[in-house]
């Protein structure tokens, strides 16, 4: 009896394990008919103002001094479209405006079973007046909770992802928001008008 005691204790500690280290990485990207040089600075020194092309952010703002050279700032807050969610912070874990490439980690606005949410975006010039915008990102949970929600997250992270790119493009290259971002706005707007 004792020995299937510890028995079923060790197989709950290992399960227990395993399920602390669930999570997934998603890397998307596409092709912008654009600069380099202008899509960075879209997405770069323009990494607060994300609010007014993507679909996903209502608004941002942004805090405190970066320690990386050529940030705009070292946190993002940001009250969110994506359902499940409302505001997230954000802080930046990396900035190179040589390399087109930063990173940021979700500090807070998360479910308490995500252990980390980062994103990384990379702008890669293709020509001239073509470029990639490239996304990877990381998420990692814990828990039963963890393991249960896993496969819906990748779901919503990957659609996430692809709307965010899509809002992108169609900013980068008309200066316009997208189909969806505007759509967002009017949903807003009409919201703000039934509360007066």
């Amino acid at each position: 009896m004792k020995r299937l005691l510890w028995l079923s204790i060790a197989l709950f500690t290992l399960n227990t394990n395993t399920m602390a280290q669930k999570g997934f990485d998603l890397e998307r990207e596409i092709t912008i008919n654009v600069s380099a040089a202008e899509l960075w600075k879209m997405v770069g020194p323009g990494f607060i103002e994300v609010y007014k092309w993507s679909s996903n952010v209502d608004h941002a703002t942004g805090k405190g001094q970066s320690e990386f050279e050529g940030a705009v700032c070292s946190e993002r807050f940001c009250d969110v479209n994506v359902k499940g969610f409302s505001s997230i912070s954000e802080s930046l874990t990396k900035y190179n405006a040589q390399q087109m490439n930063l990173a940021y980690e979700v500090n807070s606005g998360m479910p308490s079973f995500v252990t980390k949410a980062a994103n990384d975006w990379t702008v890669v010039a293709i020509d001239d007046t073509h470029s990639k915008l490239v996304m990877k990102a990381e998420f990692r949970s814990k828990g039963l909770m963890g393991t249960m929600m896993n496969g819906m997250m990748e779901k919503k992270m990957g659609k996430t992802l692809d709307t965010v790119l899509n809002d992108a493009k169609v900013y980068a290259e008309t200066g316009q928001q997208s189909e969806a971002k505007k759509s967002r706005v009017a949903q807003l707007a009409k919201k703000t008008k039934q509360a007066a």
